[in-house]
């Protein structure tokens, strides 16, 4: 099975774009869908998988509304950071790749693993 991951972009004209990407292989489209399909007919049979998993990128039990909050107005002005925000910044980082791995567990957990 290949991961996929599919990001939010903002284009120039202020509005979202999608771009799905597994590996060194891209495609964008208007929605998620959009470009997961697009990416979709890039790939072949053995590299395409049927296990999709939607994170909405708020907050939730693994990850405060606190943190999320600041990790968003961090990137938001990623190029600005001071030294100290740029190491708060890496451990908000740290701190949601740890929650990432508690709800792939809680996942696991509900599918009988």
């Amino acid at each position: 099975m290949t991961a996929i991951s599919i990001q939010s972009e903002k284009t120039d004209e202020d509005t979202h774009r999608f771009r799905a990407i597994a590996g060194s292989r891209e495609s964008v489209g208007r929605t998620p869908g959009e470009a997961l399909d697009a990416l979709n007919a890039q790939l072949g049979d053995s590299e395409s998988g049927s296990l999709i998993i939607v994170q909405q990128f708020q907050s939730d039990p693994y990850f405060s509304e606190e943190q999320y909050l600041r990790m968003r107005a961090l990137l938001d002005n990623q190029r600005e950071l001071t030294e100290a925000e740029q190491r708060e910044l890496e451990q908000i980082v740290k701190d949601e790749l740890m929650a990432s791995a508690h709800r792939a567990d809680a996942i696991a957990t509900a599918l009988g693993r």
